[in-house]
């Protein structure tokens, strides 16, 4: 009898133990697995501070991760850099950079923050890497926006200033912040480009009552109010 409570007493202190090291050792499994930290990269948090454009938040915020395990690891120090699809993660007096294909969700602690989450929350894939803002949701379907960080395209008739006979004057390329809007509906996804008749015909047999609802709300896509009373709808139709 001693015996067997002696085993289960181990039992419950490794069970504990495992969950306290796989919750405290989160950080092992963010990028590529635990058998592959060198891959692993550490940057200094001026760095990571100078690539506040590109990312969500702009500056590092409190949060709670939720691993594809559905360990949670709180109270981490986190921003998402949506031009390089990496997590940026600040320690003590440096930042961890890690491809987030083991997290999928971020929930900050700052109600003003969106809520991060993986491609895979949406029920299907949308064939973009990275997380996605989420505006709104109702456990099964969501609202989502999608940040990508695109270079602007050069006019083919435009002229390029050179200093040199032979070489052209090399420039940085310009970016600009490219946002998606994305909503699903019974694990369907749709993308949301305007509020146009063109657009509102892709939900079939509920377009009129959508197309009305727009007109009678003056609707405006651009604000992102009207695009989740938008949501709102569709969902309870």
């Amino acid at each position: 009898m001693k015996t067997a409570y002696l085993f289960l007493l181990i039992c419950l202190s490794y069970s504990t133990f495992a969950q306290e090291g796989s919750s405290n050792d989160w950080i092992k499994v963010l990028s590529y697995g635990a058998s592959n930290q060198s891959e692993q990269k550490k940057i200094s948090f001026e760095e990571a501070k100078q690539r506040h454009e590109q990312c969500t938040p702009s500056e590092f915020a409190n949060a709670s991760i939720t691993l594809s395990n559905q360990t949670i690891a709180e109270n981490v120090v986190v921003k998402y850099d949506f031009k390089e699809k990496v997590l940026l993660v600040r320690r003590e007096d440096y930042v961890l950079v890690g491809a987030p294909n083991m997290v999928r969700r971020i929930e900050f602690e700052n109600p003003q923050f969106k809520e991060l989450i993986n491609v895979m929350e949406l029920g299907r894939s949308y064939g973009r890497r990275g997380f996605y803002s989420v505006l709104t949701h109702n456990n099964k379907d969501y609202l989502v926006k999608y940040h990508t960080f695109e270079q602007k395209k050069v006019m083919p008739n435009s002229s390029v200033t050179t200093t040199e006979v032979y070489k052209p004057l090399e420039e940085e390329p310009e970016y600009f912040v490219n946002e998606e809007i994305l909503l699903t509906r019974n694990q369907e996804l749709f993308v949301l480009e305007n509020f146009k008749p063109k657009t509102i015909s892709k939900f079939d047999e509920l377009a009129n009552n959508l197309k009305k609802y727009v007109k009678e709300e003056k609707l405006k896509f651009k604000n992102e109010s009207d695009i989740t009373k938008f949501a709102t709808y569709l969902w309870s139709l």
